[in-house]
């Protein structure tokens, strides 16, 4: 990718009390997913995760529980990306 991030966790996605190495994954997969896609859902399903594109199409997988759907948006500032970790709800 070669540009640097900023990484920012709404309130909501605070709230869920994730542990750090949890959400330093979801970081790490939307880097690696970009600049292709911006945008990714991490939809809890038993005791795994589903990583799509928002449009239905499947990107990953992970074994893990969470609780709770969470959106990971990046934005591209030009020298830098943004990357949002926010729940759907919080939009």
């Amino acid at each position: 990718m070669g540009k640097p991030t900023e990484k920012v966790m709404t309130r909501g996605v605070q709230n869920l009390n994730l542990p750090p190495i949890v959400m330093n994954l979801f970081f790490r997969k939307a880097e690696s997913f970009l600049p292709k896609h911006d945008f990714l859902v991490f939809e809890p399903q038993g005791d795994r995760v589903v990583v799509s594109d928002g449009n239905g199409k499947k990107l990953d997988e992970l074994q893990m529980k969470l609780l709770e759907k969470v959106w990971v948006k990046s934005d591209d500032y030009g020298n830098h990306w943004v990357i949002t970790a926010l729940l759907p709800r919080e939009y």
